[in-house]
């Protein structure tokens, strides 16, 4: 595996993720096939080799999507899901049955984001994350974050996130220099999203920056509102009691279950993110950003606007 080849396949990815999203958002056996099986084969692992992957692996009492396997024994389990599904649920349970069996890493993914557990490291559950990476971050920072999975890392025992790579040889696999062009981008210039004041014409960050340090690229003024809520939704922060969130005006709704304001009138360009549906406000800027703050204020958890941040540079 070389660098540029991995730069390339997560590339590839990201193109075909923007292109397919509503379709994959339906299917895990579709984003199996069509964003994990060709990240991990990018990594060194040939899903279709038996001696390396192990589809539909009995974990506890039910089934992992794969076991990656070192000399014949799973060393990482993973859980895939279908695009936009949250990933902390996926490992609660999965975690456990983990350290039960004596396997030492777990990866629950949807495609996009991939999160890493070590499983028999005596801290909760949210401690035992040692990696998380993006594919829609920038590739050349997801290309040295996804090293965590890289075959031969896990081969050697190296599993950490953002490795260099190993200049020793593992086995039989050839050794992989270290690109210099492969390098983090610039961290920018980072303000939070409470002291964000946009005016009218002003064109949305590029970024934004959640409380657990990852970050998602950002398009247009409403996607700050769709990442917030894809983040709370996927990490858990926002529960049901919470939703619907009203919007500037009682006949309205932002952040409901169904794409409805309570008058029955239809959400403008609904934006779904798993069973809940986000109100796309064709309102002002000012109007957007508000609208963030007040589902992260609705959500509780100890998460608030203060720690959230966007980048202007």
């Amino acid at each position: 595996m070389l660098l540029d080849d991995l730069y390339q396949a997560i590339e590839k990815l990201r193109g075909r993720m923007e292109t397919h999203q509503d379709k994959l958002r339906q299917s895990e056996a579709l984003t199996r096939n069509a964003l994990v099986d060709p990240l991990l084969r990018a990594l060194g692992w040939d899903t279709e080799d038996p001696a390396l992957a192990m589809p539909e692996y009995r974990l506890g009492s039910g089934f992992a999507d794969y076991a990656l396997l070192n000399s014949g024994k799973p060393a990482i389990v993973i859980e895939a899901k279908k695009l936009g599904m949250p990933l902390y649920g996926a490992a609660e349970q999965s975690v456990t049955y983990c350290v039960n069996a004596g396997i030492r890493y777990f990866v629950a993914t949807d495609g996009r984001k991939w999160d890493v557990y070590e499983t028999h490291r005596p801290v909760p559950l949210a401690e035992k994350k040692i990696a998380s990476f993006d594919i829609a971050d920038s590739p050349a920072d997801v290309c040295l974050d996804a090293l965590v999975l890289w075959r031969r890392s896990v081969q050697s025992g190296v599993v950490r996130k953002a490795q260099t790579p190993l200049l020793e040889p593992v086995s039989d696999l050839p050794v992989v220099p270290v690109r210099p062009s492969i390098v983090p981008a610039p961290q920018g210039n980072w303000q939070p999203l409470t002291q964000l004041k946009p005016a009218k014409g002003d064109k949305a960050p590029p970024r934004i920056r959640f409380p657990d340090g990852s970050t998602a690229p950002i398009r247009y003024w409403y996607s700050i509102t769709l990442e917030i809520v894809r983040w709370l939704y996927e990490q858990g922060k926002m529960d049901e009691t919470r939703i619907p969130v009203q919007g500037r005006s009682k006949d309205t709704y932002i952040l409901s279950n169904k794409p409805f304001h309570p008058t029955g009138k239809e959400f403008y360009a609904a934006k779904p993110v798993g069973e809940w549906h986000i109100q796309g406000d064709p309102g002002s800027t000012k109007a957007q950003v508000e609208n963030a703050i007040s589902i992260i204020k609705r959500a509780g958890k100890g998460v608030t606007p203060e720690r959230f941040s966007v980048r202007l540079s």
